[in-house]
C-alpha cells in the first residue's frame, strides 16, 4: 500500500538567523560546497511533538551508537551520507554550477583546515567522505573561502535522516523514512543569501510486524528518492525558479588554487598543530567520564578513537 505522510514541524535551523531572499546561484558560480553531513543514526520522529526519540546529548549519542552498531540504520551511515553528498554534487553540475568540493579543491586550506571540534566528533554528526563537519560559521570566513577558491558563493549541508510511523487514523501499520535537508548559503562577500530547510517522507512503507520488528533495510532503501525530493526542491527554488531540472552527468572541474606565502602557511599549520592538541584534551577528559560511569576501556577506546595505552594511563 501506498500512502503519503504528511509532517508539520517546528523549523531545525543549521546556522543562526533567519530564512534569506531568493538569489540566482547560477550568477553566484563557482559554488563551494564547504561541509555535507548528517546524523550518524536513523531517530524516531514523532509527528505530534516535532522532537526524536534518541541522542540528546553527547554521552547519550556515543553510547547509543556503539550498543546499535549491528543495526544496518548504524552500519551504512557513511554510505548513507555520502551517497547524498555525491548525489548533491551531481545535481548542482547537472545544473550548470561550477562546483568547488573536496574532489575539485583537495588541497586549499579552506577544506584542510576546517577541522571538526570535539562536540562534532563525540556529539552527533558524520561527514560524508572527504568533509569536516562544520556546524557554525563566520562572515570572515566565508569571504576567505571564496578568495582562496574563486568561488562566488558557498554552501553548508545538513541531511538529517529519519523514521516515522505510518498510521491509518490512530492504528501504526508500517514505518516510513524522513529527511531533513538544511542548506545555508553566502555570497563572495560573506553574506547570507540562503538559509533554508527541505522536508520529505516516503511515500511507501515497510509493514510493521509489532513494536519492533520491521525491515529496516527497506526503510533504508527509501532515501535515495527522498533526497532526490529536497535536491529537487531546492535546485527549483535558487537555480531553476519553479522550472523542471535536467539530470545530465558533469565531470568535476579541477581548480586552481593560489599557493600561499610561507608565513601564512606556517601559521595555519601552528593554528592546525593547536586545534589537533584541544581536540586530544578533550577526547582524554570524556574518556575519563565514560570510565567513571563503568563503561569497559575497549568500549571507551572505540568511542573516542584513543588507543588502550593512553586511556590505561
Amino acid at each position: 500500500m501506498k500512502r503519503f505522510i504528511f509532517a508539520i514541524v517546528p523549523a531545525i535551523t543549521l546556522f543562526y538567523g533567519c530564512a534569506s531572499t531568493k538569489v540566482d546561484l547560477a550568477e553566484r558560480s563557482p559554488v563551494a560546497i564547504m561541509t555535507i553531513y548528517s546524523n550518524p543514526s536513523v531517530p524516531w520522529y514523532d509527528e505530534r511533538t516535532g522532537g526524536e526519540s534518541v541522542e540528546d546529548g553527547i554521552l547519550s549519542g556515543a553510547v547509543n551508537r556503539l550498543v546499535n552498531k549491528a543495526n544496518p540504520e548504524y552500519e551504512e551511515r557513511q554510505e548513507r551520507i555520502n551517497q547524498a553528498s555525491e548525489y548533491f554534487s551531481l545535481r548542482l553540475r547537472n545544473a550548470g554550477l561550477e562546483v568547488i568540493d573536496p574532489t575539485t579543491a583537495k588541497d586549499n586550506p579552506a577544506y584542510k583546515n576546517a577541522g571538526k571540534t570535539f562536540v562534532d566528533y563525540v556529539a552527533n554528526t558524520l561527514p560524508a567522505e572527504g568533509y569536516e563537519a562544520i556546524t557554525g560559521t563566520n562572515r570572515k570566513k566565508n569571504k576567505l573561502v571564496c578568495k582562496e577558491t574563486g568561488a562566488k558563493s558557498v554552501l553548508y549541508v545538513k541531511f538529517h535522516f529519519q523514521k516515522v510511523y505510518a498510521k491509518e487514523g490512530v492504528h501504526e501499520k508500517g514505518v516510513a523514512a524522513r529527511l531533513v535537508m538544511s542548506v545555508f548559503g553566502t555570497d563572495e562577500n560573506g553574506k547570507k543569501i540562503i538559509n533554508k530547510e527541505y522536508k520529505a517522507v516516503s511515500e511507501e512503507y515497510a509493514e510493521l510486524v509489532n513494536y519492533s520488528n520491521w525491515d529496516r533495510d527497506q526503510v533504508l532503501s527509501f532515501f535515495p528518492e527522498l533526497e532526490s525530493i529536497v535536491i529537487g526542491q531546492f535546485l527549483s527554488d535558487f537555480v531553476f525558479g519553479g522550472e523542471a531540472q535536467a539530470q545530465d552527468d558533469f565531470a568535476a572541474t579541477p581548480i586552481k588554487i593560489k599557493p600561499k606565502e610561507k608565513t601564512e602557511a606556517k601559521t595555519e599549520e601552528k593554528q592546525a598543530g593547536d586545534t589537533e592538541s584541544a581536540v586530544l584534551a578533550e577526547k582524554k577528559a570524556t574518556a575519563k567520564k565514560l570510565l567513571e560511569r563503568g563503561m569497559s576501556k575497549e568500549e571507551v577506546s572505540e568511542i573516542t578513537g584513543l588507543p588502550l595505552e593512553e586511556i590505561e594511563e
